[in-house]
């Protein structure tokens, strides 16, 4: 090959690079969009504004000793329709037969708990978010 050869594909290969990068870099979204939860919730799903399809079960992790109060769309949720897996403080709840809801209705859902805890000193709270159900 020639040295001309050479030079006009060095220079295309530099040239794509540097419309990659710039096309990165333009189109770039910043999906990490930082939650601000209190500090006694170590972590819920679904999170807050979130679309997510009719499957989906409530997870709320606090520490060991801190019990909950459910309330969906303005219902409390029984306790004994929450699974708490107490080794982890796992709490997880999802609509099904024989419960206060049988299904998610689609659109917007409202979710508020409020803990407390049961063991030491007392530490009670609450915390409210929102998400959405797809069709």
């Amino acid at each position: 090959m020639k040295k001309n050869t050479y030079r006009l594909i060095f220079l295309s290969l530099s040239l794509l690079l540097f419309l990659t990068i710039y096309v990165g870099v333009n189109f770039y979204q910043d999906n990490e969009e930082s939650v601000l939860l209190p500090a006694v919730i170590e972590g819920i799903s679904p999170l807050p504004n979130y679309q997510v399809p009719q499957q989906t079960s409530l997870e709320i992790n606090l520490p060991v000793d801190y019990e909950i109060v459910l309330i969906v769309n303005n219902y409390i949720i029984p306790s004994s329709e929450i699974l708490n897996v107490e080794a982890t403080g796992v709490y997880v709840w999802k609509p099904g037969p024989n419960k206060t809801f049988e299904s998610w209705s689609p659109g917007e859902q409202n979710i508020r708990i409020t803990w407390s805890k049961v063991v030491g000193l007392p530490d009670v709270g609450e915390f409210s978010w929102k998400f959405y159900i797809n069709n």
